[in-house]
């Protein structure tokens, strides 16, 4: 389940309140990416080698969480409770 402030949305991919979660909840939230983590390298590695994954999409999703947070970094919030 997506976080309930959504601030990009992409075929795949959605900047929310957490950070960068994937828009498919067949994932279960193991590709999320926490908002804390945005600046890490190779966030994309786990997914790399898996048929779905659009790497246009993440990279487009990534950009804008980078710069959300550095415009404005109150965007990215603690989920509340089991909220994601």
């Amino acid at each position: 389940m997506l976080h309930r402030d959504i601030y990009w949305l992409g075929k795949q991919w959605a900047v929310t309140g957490y950070g960068i979660q994937s828009v498919n909840d067949k994932h279960e939230m193991r590709f999320d990416v926490a908002a804390a983590q945005i600046w890490d390298n190779d966030l994309d590695a786990p997914m790399r080698a898996e048929p779905w994954f659009d790497a246009a999409d993440f990279a487009a999703a990534l950009a804008m969480a980078r710069k959300r947070s550095q415009e404005n970094p109150r965007t990215f919030q603690s989920p509340m409770s089991d909220e994601r």
